[in-house]
Order: C-alpha cells, then structure tokens, then sequence
C-alpha cells in the first residue's frame, strides 16, 4: 500500500510541477506581448525575454534569432505605432509550451516594412507556439498572414 500512496503522490507531484511551467509560461507571455506592444517601444526590455541562442523555427539559415525577433518588432513598433496585439488564445501546451493565437491591428503612419506611409489600416492574424525554459524564450514556431498584410498597405487610399 505504501508503494501505492508513494506513486500517486509522486504522479501529483509531477502533474503541478507540470501545471506550474505551464502557468509560469503563459504569465511571461502574457508580459512579453504587453512590452511588445507598449509605446515608446523599449528594445533592451524586450530582449530580456528571448534567451541570446533562441531558434527560430520558420527563420533563415544563418539568421540570428533573437535579433531577428528584435528588429521585427522594432520596425514595427516605428512603422505603426499605434499598432496592437490582441490576444484571442493562450493556452499551455505541455509543461514548457504556450499557444497564442492573435489579431494584430494598427495603422501605417511611418512606412512599415518598406511601404510608404499612407496610413492603411491593417489586420492580420498569427499562431505562435513559444518553448520557455529557465524564465526566457528559447523557441518558437510562427504562422502569420504576411501576404494580407503586404496587400493591406500596398492599397492606394
């Protein structure tokens, strides 16, 4: 019966401990989106929560990550600065995991990503999954809808 009691109690100890990285990863998530989204836009803030070897799943050959995530949203935040996420989905995935699904919105008032500032408004949605280990970023996977955006400010007002 001791051996019993004894598995059980390590089964629960596992599941919170699993629980507990799970809500630690949406809570730092959750923080990384509103400093992302937070006007001025503070990089060194930002780049506190990518561990400096993070991959990036769907990057270049060669790319560095966690500059490349950087300067992404830099160009956004200077290109559209009113622009937001909205967050529709955060959900743990495993113990080291989280799902995030969003809206991003905003309006092209200082050229974004090239195009010239016409003041377009644009919508798009994304899926990100991100792996957090020791407090920080250190993977992610990412589906965004570039084309519609590309289209939403090409428009002629």
């Amino acid at each position: 019966m001791n051996k019993v009691k004894l598995a059980a109690a390590g089964a629960a100890l596992a599941l919170s401990t699993a629980v507990a990285g799970a809500t630690e990863a949406t809570d730092l998530l959750s923080k990384f989106y509103e400093v992302a989204d937070s006007r001025p836009f503070d990089r060194a803030k930002l780049a506190e929560f990518y561990a400096d070897d993070m991959v990036d799943h769907n990057g270049h050959d060669g790319q560095n990550a966690k500059q490349s995530a950087l300067d992404t949203f830099t160009a956004l935040a200077a290109g559209a600065p009113d622009s937001r996420h909205e967050l529709g989905m955060i959900e743990p995935v495993g113990d080291d995991k989280v799902l995030i699904y969003w809206r991003y919105k905003g309006t092209n008032t200082d050229g974004l990503f090239g195009s010239e500032a016409n003041g377009n408004a644009f919508d798009i949605a994304g899926f990100e999954v991100y792996r957090v280990e020791d407090g920080k970023i250190r993977e992610f996977w990412h589906v965004e809808e570039l084309a519609s955006m590309g289209e939403q400010l090409a428009t002629k007002k």
